[in-house]
C-alpha cells in the first residue's frame, strides 16, 4: 500500500492528490462526470499543498495567509476522511480476484455493484469540489498579497547574552573554567597545534553566554580575536567580513564583500603569523562550518577556535581532529537555578517570603535548569509579589505569550530550532505533545504511532521502523528531546521532553490544531484531530467529546470512562495502555475502520470482538496478557506488521495468513495449534520472533523439539530470535 505523508504544517494536503490519483487509476466504475471532478480536485489540491508549504516555512506569515493556511489544512483532514471511506470500497473492488475470503469479497462486490454506493461517492466528490472552490474564492476575495507589508526585523535576544554583566550570571564559573582549561592547558608540541572545542546543548541553556565569558577571560592572550554569531540562513560574505574586521580590530570590512572566496584568502594571509581566537556562535549546519574552516590557518602558534551549536552531529563535525573536543553544556543545578531565580526577583534567596517558597519550587521545576526560562519567568514575576499571582503563573506558564518580552524571547529562541527542522520532523516533534509532562516515552511505541499516523513516509520498500528510529535520534542530536536508557550501542530506547520545550510545542500544536489537550473545565471549540486524556479532565466534558474527526486517542491515567468511539471512523491510533479499569469496554473497536495502531496492554481485556478482523488497515496490535484467545477473524489482518500478545494467548489456527507480519512477540508455543511451526513458516516477512518457554530449569524434550524446528525456518527473514525459558 502506498504511504501518504501527514504533516502538522500541511495537514493531509500532500497526501490527497496521490489518493485521488489512486482512484483515477482504479478500474472501479464511477458515475459520469465524477472522473473529471476528481481531476479538477487533484489540480486544485496540488496548488493548495504548495501554498501550505510556502506559508509553513515563514516564521511569521501575514495574518491573511495564516488564516487561509489554517482553513486549507483543516479542510484537508475533512477531505481525507471522506476519500478514505470510499477508498475502502475501491480497494475491495481491486482485490476481488483473490481466492481467499470469498464470503467477504462477495459481500463487497454486492456493495460495490449497488448504484446507491456510486451515487454516494459522486455526492462526496461534488461536496469536496464545492468546499475547495468556496475556500479558493473566499481567499481570492480578501487576498491582499503575501508581501504587502514587510515586517520589522527582530532583534535576536541572544545578543543580550553577549553583554551580560558578570555579576548577573549564576553557575557559570565552573563550566567557564573547564573550557578555559580545555583551550589552554596543553603541554609540549600539542600546545602549538590549532585546537577546536565545540559547545553543544539545547536553546536557552546559555551556550552564547558561556562562550562570551570564555572569550573575555582568555582573549587578551591572543594576537587577534573575533566573536561571530551565525543565523539560520547565513550570509557567508557578511560573516567572513565580520571575522576579518574584528581580527584587524577595525570597522566592518567591505573589501571583497560579495566574494567569500576572496575574503577567505585575505583572512588566511592575515592570520599566517598570528595566534588567534575565533568563536563561531550557533552553527546550524555542517556545511557552514566546513566553509568557514577554510579560513582558519594552521600556523603552529597555538590558535584556538570555539563553536556553539544545538546539534550533536554538527559539534562532532567541528571537532574532526583527535585533539578537538565536544563540550556538552548542562542545565543549572537546583541550587544555582534557585539562586538565579531569587536573585533576579528579590536580590537574594533569603529575601523570598516563606509563603512563596513552595510555589517557587514548582515554577523552578518547570524551568528545568534552563537559564533562559528562569530569566523569562523571573521577569514575569518581578512585579507580582503575592502568592495568588505566583500561583496563576504556575498554572498558566504555557499561555503567557505576549505578557512578557522575556517570554517572547524564550519562545523566539526555541522557534529557531523548530523552524530549522524539515516538515516531517516538525510533525514528529509536535506529536510528543500527546504524552504527559515528564513522561518517559518509549522509542518503539513512539515510532509505531508515527508510522500509523502517516508522519513517516519512506521510499519504495524502505523499512519505516528504521526510518522512524533515524528520526528519533535526529531529534536527540538536535537537543530537542533528551535520551533516556542509552544502550550499549549508544542508542536511546526512550526519551523525555524538557518542560520548557514541551510548553513551546504545546503552544505550536495549539496554533496548528495538531493535538487537543483538555484543561479541567474547557470544552474544545475546534474539531478534534488528536487528543490525549491525562487524568485531570472533567468527566462531563469527556462524555460530550465529539471524536468523529479524531485520528488519535491516547489515555494516560486509569479510567472507567472513555469518550464514545461509535462514530470515530477516522481513528488511526488508539492507545489505552494501562487503563486497567476499562476491562472489556472496548467492544466498539470493530467500528474503527481506519485503525492502524491498537494498544490495550494492561487494560485487562479477556476477549476481543470478532470484528477485529474487519480492521483491514491495522498494522500494530498490542494485546493484554489476560487475553486468552485472539479471534480466528484476526487471521484476515493482511497489513498487520507487529503483533504482541501474552504467554497465555492462543493465536488463530491460520495465523500464517497474516503475511505482512514482521514482529511476533511473547508467544507461548505450547498452547498453539499443532501446526504452529508450519504456520510460522508462512510468515515470509517475519524479522523478529520472541518465544516464551515454560520451564524454569533445563529444557524439556518437547521444548528442544520446538527450538530445533524454529532453526529450520528457511522462508523467514528473521533478524532476531529471542527464546525465554
Amino acid at each position: 500500500m502506498e504511504r501518504f505523508l501527514v504533516s502538522a504544517a500541511t495537514g493531509t494536503m500532500n497526501s490527497l492528490p496521490g489518493k485521488l490519483g489512486t482512484i483515477l487509476n482504479n478500474e472501479y466504475k464511477l458515475l459520469k462526470g465524477v472522473r473529471d471532478d476528481i481531476k479538477f480536485l487533484k489540480r486544485e489540491l496540488e496548488a493548495m499543498a504548495a501554498f501550505l508549504v510556502r506559508v509553513a516555512d515563514m516564521e511569521e506569515p501575514n495574518p491573511q495567509s495564516q488564516l487561509h493556511a489554517d482553513d486549507v489544512r483543516e479542510l484537508s483532514y475533512d477531505i481525507e476522511d471522506k476519500i478514505d471511506k470510499f477508498m475502502l470500497l475501491v480497494n475491495h473492488e481491486s482485490s476481488s480476484q483473490s481466492e481467499s475470503f470469498k464470503e467477504l469479497l462477495n459481500k463487497c462486490m454486492k456493495k460495490i455493484a449497488d448504484i446507491n454506493t456510486r451515487h454516494k461517492i459522486a455526492k462526496d466528490v461534488k461536496d469536496i469540489k464545492s468546499q475547495v472552490k468556496e475556500l479558493a474564492e473566499r481567499h481570492a476575495r480578501y487576498k491582499i498579497g503575501e508581501s504587502s507589508k514587510p515586517r520589522n526585523e527582530k532583534v535576536d535576544p541572544r545578543l543580550c547574552a553577549v553583554f551580560k554583566d558578570t555579576t548577573e550570571l549564576v553557575g557559570i564559573d565552573a563550566p567557564r573554567d573547564d573550557l578555559v582549561k580545555l583551550l589552554t592547558d596543553e603541554k609540549g608540541e600539542s600546545a602549538y597545534q590549532l585546537k577546536v572545542v565545540s559547545i553543544v546543548g539545547t536553546g536557552g541553556l546559555g551556550k552564547t553566554t558561556l562562550a562570551r565569558q570564555v572569550y573575555n577571560k582568555i582573549g587578551a592572550n591572543f594576537d587577534c580575536r573575533a566573536f561571530v554569531p551565525i543565523s539560520r540562513s547565513p550570509d557567508m560574505s557578511k560573516i567572513l567580513s565580520s571575522i576579518f574586521s574584528q581580527l584587524r580590530n577595525q570597522d566592518q570590512y567591505h573589501a571583497g564583500a560579495g566574494d567569500p572566496t576572496l575574503l577567505i584568502e585575505q583572512i588566511r594571509k592575515f592570520l599566517e603569523n598570528k595566534r588567534y581566537l575565533i568563536i563561531i556562535d550557533d552553527i546550524w549546519d555542517a556545511q557552514t562550518w566546513k566553509f568557514l574552516e577554510c579560513a582558519f590557518v594552521k600556523s603552529g602558534l597555538g590558535s584556538r577556535v570555539m563553536s556553539t551549536t544545538r546539534n550533536n552531529d554538527i559539534a562532532n563535525a567541528c571537532c574532526s581532529c583527535d585533539r578537538d573536543l565536544v563540550y556538552k553544556i548542562k542545565p543549572l543545578s537546583d541550587a544555582d537555578s534557585a539562586k538565579l531565580f531569587f536573585k533576579r526577583i528579590f536580590g537574594d534567596e533569603e529575601s523570598c517570603p516563606s509563603s512563596l517558597k513552595e510555589v517557587s519550587k514548582d515554577i523552578l521545576r518547570k524551568c528545568g535548569g534552563l537559564p533562559l526560562a528562569i530569566t523569562a519567568i523571573s521577569s514575569l514575576l518581578a512585579t507580582g509579589k503575592t502568592e495568588q499571582e505566583w500561583n496563576q503563573v504556575r498554572s498558566s506558564i504555557t499561555s503567557v505569550e505576549g505578557k512578557s518580552s522575556d517570554i517572547e524571547a524564550m519562545k523566539y529562541i526555541l522557534s529557531l530550532s523548530y523552524f530549522d527542522l524539515p516538515f516531517h520532523l516538525r510533525s514528529c516533534l509536535l506529536y510528543l505533545t500527546m504524552f504527559p509532562e515528564d513522561y518517559e516515552v518509549q522509542r518503539k511505541r513512539l515510532v509505531h504511532r508515527w508510522i500509523s499516523e502517516g508522519l513517516i513516509r519512506g521510499k519504495d520498500r524502505e523499512d519505516l521502523v528504521e526510518l522512524g528510529n533515524t528520526y528519533f535520534h535526529e531529534l536527540i542530536n538536535r537537543c530537542l528531546i533528551q535520551p533516556v536508557e542509552v544502550k550499549y550501542n549508544g542508542k536511546a530506547s526512550s526519551c523525555r521532553v524538557h518542560d520548557t520545550i514541551l510548553d513551546f510545542l504545546i503552544y505550536m500544536s495549539d496554533k496548528e490544531n495538531f493535538c487537543t489537550l483538555l484543561s479541567k473545565k474547557a470544552k474544545p471549540n475546534r474539531r478534534i484531530r488528536r487528543i490525549s486524556l491525562m487524568g485531570n479532565e472533567d468527566p462531563e466534558i469527556i462524555e460530550q467529546l465529539d471524536l468523529s474527526h479524531a485520528r488519535s486517542l491516547g489515555v494516560f491515567q486509569s479510567t472507567k470512562q472513555l469518550p464514545s468511539l461509535v462514530k470515530s471512523d477516522a481513528m488511526r491510533v488508539l492507545d489505552l495502555r494501562w487503563c486497567a479499569e476499562l476491562g472489556n469496554h472496548v467492544k466498539d473497536i470493530g467500528r474503527l475502520i481506519q485503525l492502524r495502531y491498537l494498544n490495550i496492554n494492561g487494560v485487562r481485556v479477556t476477549e476481543l470482538p470478532k470484528q477485529i478482523g474487519d480492521l483491514e488497515y491495522l498494522e500494530t496490535l498490542i494485546t493484554d496478557p489476560n487475553l486468552s484467545v485472539l479471534p480466528e477473524s484476526a487471521s484476515r489482518l493482511k497489513r498487520l506488521a507487529r503483533l504482541s500478545v501474552g504467554n497465555s494467548t492462543k493465536l488463530p489456527d491460520a495465523f500464517g495468513n497474516m503475511e505482512n507480519l514482521q514482529e511476533l512477540l511473547q508467544i507461548n508455543p505450547f498452547i498453539q495449534s499443532p501446526n504452529f511451526v508450519e504456520e510460522l513458516g508462512k510468515l515470509i516477512n517475519l524479522m523478529k520472533l520472541k518465544i516464551m518457554l515454560r520451564s524454569g530449569g533445563f529444557a524439556s524434550y518437547e521444548e528442544k523439539c520446538i527450538v530445533s524446528s524454529l532453526f529450520e525456518l528457511d522462508n523467514c527473514n528473521l533478524r532476531k530470535l529471542s527464546i525465554t525459558f
